[in-house]
């Protein structure tokens, strides 16, 4: 063999062990251990549950080697699924949901629609008066006033241009206010009693001497009587009416009838206490204003067996309470019920409890 043939043959063993070492590096290449650059796009904050979660491409780079030798082809394994946890982002339990209908909404000042009457009667004549009634219901709004002047903040006392606004309202809306003896004979049924349309009893309690300086002009504007209960003890106090002021009162139209001598409470009292709190009372209003004042107001609403007892034994007729509602022919006569009118609240308040206690 010549020296040529030996280079040629050592070449081609060489060339041979070379391509045998590439062959090995290749096949020797392990997925599992050789470098991969994985990009995963992912969101930073989940926004939805993982059943919605939506799988993002990834892009993977494998270091080649630069040869003459063909792409080998290579197939990636799937990756396993992978499970991923993630907090419920709604809570467990969710609040009840709120009925918007049951939230009170600011609406127009805009009075219901106009009662025919508020004494239920059998029937009514062309011109719009009620017929005398026989076994009907009858169910009147009795409106319970205290003080009317300027007092921000006590529910009690009503400004005079409120007690202006709701008069005016009565007036407008057709509602008759009457007398007190027009109410007993409303309550009683008297025979051949006509019932005006919408009557409404007003009463005052106390005796502030505000009710003459500001509640006797308003309420004469529209011609209206009123019903005042006193307490006679308390006429030299200059802030409570003195008995020339309830005499003006009385010139104006009002009923004057006994809230106790000195305004007690008078479950507190010992019967013989309570019988004279009830009864000087009344003894005085007749004395200085001659007229009858057998119908009683309880002070703060208060009362007992006793006091109950009294009334009926010193023959008083009918005695008020400060339990809300209309006054009805079905209450007790010593348990009428009246509405309280709080100075602090709004017309479109007033007038939804006139036309709601019944």
């Amino acid at each position: 063999m010549n020296v040529r043939r030996k280079w040629l043959l050592f070449y081609t063993l060489l060339a041979g062990v070379f391509t045998l070492l590439l062959l090995l590096v290749i096949s020797g290449v392990n997925f599992s251990t050789a470098p991969i650059l994985i990009e995963v796009q992912a969101e930073e904050s989940i926004q939805s549950p993982v059943s919605d979660l939506v799988s993002k491409p990834m892009s993977v780079s494998i270091p080649g080697f630069v040869s003459d030798l063909e792409p080998v082809s290579t197939s990636i394994p799937e990756p396993a699924p992978v499970t991923v946890s993630v907090p419920d982002p709604m809570p467990q339990t969710l609040p009840t949901p709120v009925e918007f209908s049951s939230l009170p909404l600011d609406k127009p000042e805009q009075p219901p629609p106009p009662q025919t009457t508020s004494v239920t009667v059998d029937t009514y004549m062309p011109n719009g008066a009620a017929t005398p009634f026989a076994s009907s219901k009858v169910s009147i709004p009795v409106l319970n006033y205290h003080s009317v002047t300027i007092d921000p903040g006590n529910v009690v006392v009503i400004s005079p241009a409120k007690l202006e606004a709701q008069m005016k309202y009565l007036h407008d809306q057709g509602y008759t206010p009457i007398s007190l003896d027009t109410f007993i004979k409303l309550i009683e049924k008297k025979s051949g009693i006509v019932a005006p349309n919408k009557p409404v009893l007003l009463t005052f309690d106390d005796g502030y001497v505000d009710n003459v300086e500001e509640a006797m002009p308003i309420l004469a504007k529209y011609n209206f009587p009123a019903t005042l209960f006193m307490s006679p003890g308390m006429v030299e106090d200059p802030s409570y009416l003195s008995w020339e002021g309830a005499k003006q009162l009385q010139q104006a139209g009002w009923d004057i009838q006994p809230h106790g001598m000195t305004h007690p409470h008078l479950p507190k009292l010992s019967s013989e206490e309570q019988a004279y709190q009830i009864t000087e009372a009344r003894k005085l209003i007749e004395e200085q204003l001659g007229t009858q004042a057998d119908v009683f107001c309880f002070p703060y609403g208060e009362y007992n067996q006793t006091t109950l007892k009294l009334l009926k034994a010193h023959g008083f007729r009918y005695a008020f309470t400060i339990e809300q509602g209309y006054t009805t022919n079905q209450q007790s006569p010593y348990l009428l019920k009246r509405l309280f009118i709080n100075g602090e609240e709004s017309l479109k308040a007033f007038i939804n409890k006139l036309h709601k206690a019944n």
